[in-house]
Formats: structure tokens, C-alpha cells, sequence
């Protein structure tokens, strides 16, 4: 399995944390769950990455989520 991290998926540029799991949706899952730790913490960055997004319009929102699925779902099958 590809190595998938924090940042590939929109959170900070330097959080290298890596995201496992057996399906996109799985590893989706598992980085909200790294986020919202995150930002639970404290961190201001992750915090940043979550008001990007949000920031976004609904359809530009669907369309990262879907782009974040795919690199998850790509990195299953290297």
C-alpha cells in the first residue's frame, strides 16, 4: 500500500501523519478522526485546513472529497 498522509488528503503541507485502511472509506474515516484530534489539541493548522474546506462552495466541497476518495482508493492498489 502506497503510503497516504494528512497532507496528500488537504490537511497541513507539513503534517506527514499516514493514513491507513483497507478502503478509501475506511481511511477517510481515519483522517477526520486524525483531524478532529488534532484540532481537539489545539492544532491551528489542522484547524486552518478544516476552514479551507469549509470555506469552500457545496459542489467545490464535493468535488475535493471525491478527489481525496480517489487518492485513497488509487493508493490500495499499489
Amino acid at each position: 500500500m502506497k503510503n497516504v498522509t494528512c497532507s496528500d488528503l488537504g490537511g497541513p503541507a507539513d503534517c506527514q501523519f499516514e493514513i491507513v485502511g483497507s478502503t478509501a472509506e475506511e481511511m477517510g474515516d481515519n483522517c477526520k478522526k486524525h483531524v478532529m484530534e488534532m484540532v481537539q489539541s489545539g492544532d491551528e493548522a489542522h484547524q486552518a485546513a478544516i476552514n479551507a474546506m469549509m470555506n469552500l462552495s457545496p459542489e467545490e466541497q464535493q468535488k475535493k472529497f471525491a478527489e481525496y476518495m480517489q487518492i485513497c482508493t488509487d493508493s490500495l492498489r499499489e
